[in-house]
């Protein structure tokens, strides 16, 4: 508080420009839960609509056998896979609170969504929806679990999750590499193939780990959102939902059809 030529009492604090032209320095925004909802509803809708285009297309060469449809599916889901495997790379050195690099990584699993699911829907008629409330479920389940401190996240918990979800990368790499080179590791079963005990395994597994990798997630939202972070990490909390979303319905498609070959 100061006093003017004029007797008047003012309050004086952190001020940006010339005397007389103060203003009050700017304030940061953080982030809420609200801000997570909204980005992360955005990103699902950017992946389920780039997966329809890709669906579209290869349901389209299914039917018809138009090579061009399958092509332009291929070329789309090629370009997604370098484009959603790069981003998840570079997520796991740093959070990923730009929403472009977001954005591109929705659309880009959702060109692969679309064309791996038209492929299974085409052999296992309804399979993709099951697969999609399926995921649906899973998820507000774990949601309910941790909103009812059923499930809690802790230091042990994440340190589990944490080295798992390195194995599994790993796991996932060298079998796409392998592939790649037309070698067949036997790690996971054709859809609607006779998986033997430990492709079982190695699918219900993986699968476990997406659901519960949620918690992690539910845990980073609701302390950043309590401790005041930077609005920007609202997408880096809508970015960790969407993959987690994207990852459990991968692995759920994978398993029922391992269902639909008994």
């Amino acid at each position: 508080m100061v006093k003017t030529q004029y007797g008047e009492q003012q309050h004086m604090g952190a001020a940006y420009g010339p005397y007389g032209q103060m203003t009050q320095a700017p304030q940061v925004q953080t982030m809420t839960i609200d801000n997570v909802i909204v980005r992360t509803v955005a990103l699902v809708g950017a992946t389920f609509v780039a997966a329809l285009v890709t669906f579209g297309l290869v349901a389209e060469g299914i039917q018809t056998g138009d090579s061009a449809s399958l092509g332009t599916a291929s070329m789309l889901s090629i370009v997604g896979t370098v484009i959603s495997l790069g981003v998840i790379i570079f997520s796991m050195f740093k959070p990923v609170t730009n929403p472009f690099v977001a954005f591109a990584y929705a659309i880009g699993q959702g060109f692969v969504l679309g064309g791996v699911s038209a492929v299974f829907e085409a052999r296992f008629e309804g399979i993709v929806v099951n697969a999609l409330v399926a995921t649906i479920l899973v998820f507000f389940g774990m949601l309910a679990l941790y909103k009812f401190r059923i499930l809690k996240n802790s230091p042990v918990f994440t340190k589990v999750m944490v080295g798992a979800g390195f194995g599994i990368f790993g796991l996932l790499m060298v079998n796409l590499v392998a592939g790649l080179f037309g070698v067949n590791l036997g790690l996971f079963a054709p859809a609607g193939g006779d998986p033997n005990a430990l492709q079982w395994i190695i699918a219900i597994g993986i699968t476990l780990w997406a659901a519960f990798s949620f918690i992690l997630d539910f845990d980073m939202i609701e302390w950043s959102a309590n401790n005041g972070a930077p609005k920007k990490y609202a997408w880096a909390g809508a970015f960790g939902l969407t993959a987690g979303l994207i990852f459990l319905y991968w692995n759920l498609l994978r398993l029922l059809s391992y269902f639909q070959g008994e």
